[in-house]
């Protein structure tokens, strides 16, 4: 064995190092084409070779004395190679470069001289000299590195090495130390001793070559890392057009799942990052935006109304954002203790960087046409289904055969109610800075036009990101604050009763006209329940919200010591919403209640404070020491109202008033108030960039649980290797393969405090009582709940294994990981004897557990000058279960929709979370004398009788589908040949069930309203004895039906969510930086079994246990769009 495992190092090692060499001298040409634009003045070349290094993913190496980096430049250089641009730029300052080692080496002209140069001190020492040092300074693969500064420690004298690394200097002293330093490399200190003659090795400073990634309240080199982080940049965000971040981050990154509950322009957007870690609690993640964390909860920043609230997040930019990092483990989220149990998403605004001024403009036009129809009966066709209805409950049939040829196609109701959208999306920014001073403006406008009627989505607003360096840039003042103002035109949709726009248009009668003979709206029956009309209910409907909504922080920094700083800031989240519904004479709810005013106001204020101390130092030769320890106040007050009247006098909006009504209905109104309070700490250790720490502990206060049990404490630890720096690995032949590897694992507790507020404690509401002996009704106030004392956090654990390593030079990066999180202490309302009063208490009670694989990769298949192409991807499976429900029993939750009389999932451990329980549907009688015994009759629905005892009950419901994905995956791949560019992304869900409700109830076959299109040759007849439907009869029980698996459908889908062809115009100017036009499509296919509008649907929005139901639900659109980018 021993044998075996020699030899394949060897033959590892003599391919890997052919191919590695060959690769070398490609990879300096490859680097050296790279395309970089610069428009600087006034700047200081340092930060000019920094920008370089950003855009043409290199890193520099020289003396900051010798080229004098702090010197001011002016140079514009447009799209030019970077050999082109390096000679450009540093060939009237005489300065020579050198690619060597992955680095750009960069020396004086004028300084190279032929023997070492000997610095003269700033003041002449009386000392003799007690010996001259010399000696060599090479780089990590023992080339000389020319200069490099040599000072001793404590003066200012020294020298620098010459054009092969090696350097003299007189010391007096036998002690003296020795300071070698050079930018790109770690300094070093060596004590002379007895030593005439020195051989020193630079070692790289891979924290300013490596990509650094934000973490809670700090950041970290990647390489640093122990928790579970995933990474999108800007760019990524800004590929198509999207109305908020959340939509962006769909695939982007592993073990994220992202639903659009709702197609409708601003629409809510639901994410489950690693599974839902509750049941009754919120599950969305914590967003932390610029260090301020708030937590996206529609239905608390929304004014309700009659449809699903609208995103929270659609009321910030997207296009603001610099970057995301997504927080998944324990080692990532505990930091944020109470609030991390969901995830993190942390949020990076553009910011201002020194010496470069630039002007950007993004602007971008959207169509929009609805991407898959529902298709129903025409007008003929429902005529002969109604006469089916008719016969089969013993009547005679309405429609004759002439009347039926006469109404043909009839109306179309869905093509009367919808139309082309439009996303129009325009955006500019000012960046820049000097020393002491930078910015970023950003001023955004986005219009989004619906593809129903009278609906719309439109913000706009701007961002100002200011620092300000004082106290000679020991200290910097911080601001980043946006407004944006939102407005939205809704219709009901995304419902679950009767009246819905989309579920009407579907199943209104479409024999009759849209107007009468008279040019006013025809009213048809919807299903003998009431009379409607889809497109007087679209368009002569009002129903307006507007949102203005301040956000952001001041920060000050302050750098009290080397690698100790303070920071200091004071965040605010004000939003302020109103909503104006009205229901003229037109609408089916003005009708009924002589028209219909409603108002709605909410004001949400929420304040922090955070005070950070930081420590960051190498403390002893590869020790390396980085401490953050924190406070952190926040408070948030939430007001709402609502105020309703009916009998109004005028069908004009414009004309009535609240106090113009003679019906007024009893105003709503609240007030919600909580606080955190939190201490916070973290250590992260570094031995020798190979064995890495980290030790988190968080300690919260929150107001909302009860008083034993205010305060928790969450804590964890993560622990990495570096197997790439170890000795043995770099001998081995897998360093010919691998370029990084690294182990990690973490575990940790982290936390859910997202219940409404108060449950701890009984409230008062009023309440009618019978006093006396002669009883009498008198009014007073009764508790609402009985009070928990001991009520208290629902405490997740996490448990993490991870895999990082990178292969071809770099060009390959995968990343796998493995994780095992259990939720205790579920927060449960858990019923009680009706004799106490109540019918539940909410009760820490149960368990559940989410357990997965993460797989991510990213692959530069192509780098060269004309032509690159990357490819990126990522698959993550993941397994929901509920352990225990404690003292609560097995229950369903709240109806999707009680008017259909359906059930909500079922509770029960054992199960994932959301699962369907009912009927199993196994195929259709085929004889009455077959059914008898089950009250059925031939063409009926046949289900499983679970429990053998010839009749359908209860008993009988089982496990018939469920909500939650096995496998989710994206696949992205970019594509640059000189100046075009293509992008193709595309994404997948799998093994996930969606319940149709829509169908359910305009698929039945018993009501009289519209029916799927192929109701009437897929049903059952004598003549049609293996039909895949049941009977066409208006006798069946239709209940049964829809809480039957019958109507469970596949969920799994493959789309291609964007597909993008941009191409850069060759303009060489001093004044415009840059021009791109491009073209793309967003949703332009879609492969799936699911037969409703879309599989990715949630008629419950952020509900966690109704998931995966589709009922009138707001169809997605599919969008082509083109686009420009200019740079000035």
């Amino acid at each position: 064995m021993v044998m075996k495992i020699t030899f394949a190092q060897i033959l590892f090692a003599v391919v890997f190092t052919t191919l590695t060499h060959a690769a070398s001298e490609g990879r300096a040409q490859e680097i050296m084409e790279r395309m970089v634009t610069i428009h600087a003045q006034n700047a200081e070349l340092r930060n000019v070779l920094r920008d370089i290094e950003e855009q043409a993913d290199v890193k520099f190496a020289y003396s900051q004395k010798n080229i004098r980096a702090e010197r001011t430049i002016d140079v514009h250089i447009n799209r030019q190679k970077l050999a082109t641009a390096l000679s450009t730029l540093l060939d009237p300052l005489h300065i020579a470069y050198e690619l060597t080692a992955g680095r750009i080496l960069l020396t004086a002209e004028t300084g190279a001289v032929a023997e070492p140069q000997q610095a003269e001190p700033a003041e002449t020492p009386s000392s003799p000299a007690v010996a001259q040092i010399k000696g060599k300074v090479v780089d990590e693969n023992n080339a000389g590195l020319p200069g490099v500064s040599v000072i001793i420690k404590g003066t200012q004298k020294g020298t620098t090495t010459d054009q092969q690394g090696a350097f003299a200097l007189d010391v007096i002293e036998q002690n003296a130390v020795l300071v070698f330093s050079f930018v790109g490399y770690k300094p070093q200190e060596v004590t002379v001793g007895g030593q005439t003659t020195l051989s020193i090795t630079m070692q790289p400073d891979n924290q300013a070559l490596e990509e650094v990634v934000v973490v809670g309240y700090g950041s970290v080199r990647k390489s640093d890392l122990t928790g579970s982080v995933a990474s999108i940049k800007g760019d990524a965000i800004r590929e198509m057009p999207v109305t908020s971040v959340d939509q962006a981050i769909q695939s982007r990154a592993p073990g994220v799942q992202v639903t659009q509950t709702s197609g409708a322009p601003g629409g809510g957007i639901s994410i489950r990052v690693r599974g839902a870690n509750s049941i009754n609690s919120g599950s969305e993640p914590l967003y932390v935006i610029d260090g301020f964390p708030i937590y996206p909860d529609n239905g608390a920043l929304g004014t309700s109304g009659n449809r699903q609230p609208t995103n929270a997040m659609a009321t910030i930019n997207p296009n603001e954002i610099e970057s995301i990092e997504i927080l998944k483990d324990a080692s990532a989220t505990s930091i944020y203790g109470s609030r991390g149990a969901n995830g993190v998403i942390l949020i990076t605004t553009k910011r201002g960087k020194e010496g470069q001024s630039r002007v950007d403009y993004d602007g971008s036009y959207s169509f929009q046409t609805i991407a898959r129809e529902v298709d129903v009966l025409n007008g003929a066709d429902y005529a002969r289904y109604i006469n089916m209805l008719e016969r089969s409950q013993g009547g005679n049939p309405r429609y004759t055969d002439a009347q039926i040829a006469q109404i043909g196609k009839g109306t179309d109701w869905w093509d009367v109610i919808s139309r082309t959208g439009g996303l129009s999306n325009h955006q500019l920014s000012f960046t820049g800075g000097n020393k002491g001073m930078r910015y970023a403006f950003v001023g955004n406008y986005l219009n989004n036009k619906g593809i129903i009627r009278n609906t719309d989505f439109n913000r706009y607003g701007f961002r100002m990101n200011l620092d300000n360096d004082f106290l000679k840039g020991k200290a910097t003042l911080s601001n980043s604050w946006s407004f944006n103002r939102s407005g939205s035109s809704n219709v009901p949709t995304d419902r679950g009763g009767p009246g819905g726009i989309v579920i009407t248009a579907l199943g209104l009668d479409p024999t009759g006209p849209v107007y009468d003979q008279n040019g006013a709206y025809q009213y048809a029956s919807y299903d003998q329940r009431f009379m409607t009309n889809p497109l007087a209910e679209a368009t002569e409907g009002y129903d307006k919200d507007f949102t203005n909504r301040l956000f952001g922080t001041t920060a000050l920094n302050v750098n009290i010591l080397e690698g100790l700083k303070f920071r200091t800031s004071l965040g605010l989240d004000i939003v302020n919403a109103r909503r104006t519904t009205f229901y003229n004479n037109f609408t089916y709810l003005g009708r009924q209640n002589g028209r219909e005013l409603q108002k709605a106001n909410r004001n949400s204020n929420n304040i922090l404070n955070e005070n950070i101390l930081t420590y960051n130092k190498e403390i002893a030769k590869g020790h390396y020491l980085d401490v953050t320890l924190g406070y952190t106040y926040q408070k948030e007050i939430n007001y709402f109202e609502s105020n309703a009247t009916r009998g109004l006098p005028s069908d004009d909006i414009d004309a009535v008033n609240m106090q113009n009504g003679s019906r007024p209905l009893v105003p709503t109104s609240g007030r919600v108030e909580w606080e955190l309070m939190s201490m916070l700490g973290r250590i992260n250790y570094n031995l020798k960039d190979r064995y890495l720490l980290t030790v988190t502990l968080r300690r919260d206060g929150s107001s909302k649980f009860g008083p034993n049990n205010k305060w928790a404490t969450f804590p964890s630890a993560a622990i990495g290797w570096r197997v790439v720096n170890e000795e043995f690995f770099k001998n081995s032949g897998l360093a010919k393969v691998f370029d990084d590897f690294k182990i990690r694992a973490s575990y940790g507790l982290t936390g859910n405090s997202q219940i409404p507020v108060y449950r701890s404690v009984a409230g008062l509401i009023p309440y009618n009582y019978v006093f006396g002996g002669v009883p009498a009704l008198v009014s007073g106030y009764a508790p609402n709940r009985i009070p928990n004392s001991d009520l208290k956090w629902e405490s997740t654990s996490m448990l993490n294994v991870g895999l990082d390593f990178a292969l071809l030079n770099n060009r390959l990066s995968l990343t796998i990981d493995a994780f095992k999180n259990k939720t205790t202490d579920l927060l449960l309302d858990v019923s009680i004897p009706q004799s106490t009063g109540f019918s539940t208490i909410m009760l820490n009670s149960g368990s559940l557990s989410n357990k997965g694989l993460e797989f991510s990769a990213n692959y530069k298949l192509i780098s060269n000058s004309s032509l690159t192409w990357d490819v990126s991807g990522n698959v993550s499976v993941l397994r929901n279960k509920i352990l225990d429900l404690g003292k609560s029993t097995p229950f369903f939750s709240n109806s999707t929709s009680g008017h259909l009389g359906v059930l909500g999932s079922w509770v029960q451990a054992g199960n994932p979370i959301g699962v369907w329980s009912g009927y199993n549907y196994v195929g259709l009688f085929q004889s009455d004398e077959e059914g008898k015994s089950y009250s059925a009759r031939a063409g009926y629905p046949k289900y499983e009788d679970v429990n053998g005892d010839g009749k359908y009950t209860t008993d009988d419901f089982k496990i018939i589908g469920d909500p939650n994905p096995k496998l989710t995956w994206g696949f992205n791949t970019s594509l640059k040949y000189k100046g075009f560019d293509l992008g193709v992304f595309f994404r997948g869900v799998h093994g996930n069930k969606i319940r149709n409700l829509q169908q359910s109830e305009m698929g039945d076959g018993v009501q009289k309203i519209n029916q799927i299109a192929n109701i009437l040759t897929d049903s059952w007849t004598p003549e049609n004895p293996n039909a895949s439907r049941p009977v066409i009869d208006g006798r069946r029980d239709f209940i049964s039906f829809r809480r039957s698996s019958f109507f469970i459908q596949d969920g799994s889908f493959v789309r291609l969510q964007n597909l993008s062809l941009g191409y850069t115009l060759p303009i060489k100017s001093a004044y415009i930086r840059n021009a791109r036009v491009y073209v793309s499509g967003q949703n332009l296919f879609l492969i799936t079994k699911y037969k409703g509008f879309d599989p990715e649907v949630n008629n419950q929005g952020q509900n966690n246990l109704n998931r995966g139901d589709d009922y009138d639900a707001y169809p997605r659109s599919r969008m082509f769009t083109v686009g420009v980018n200019l740079g000035i």
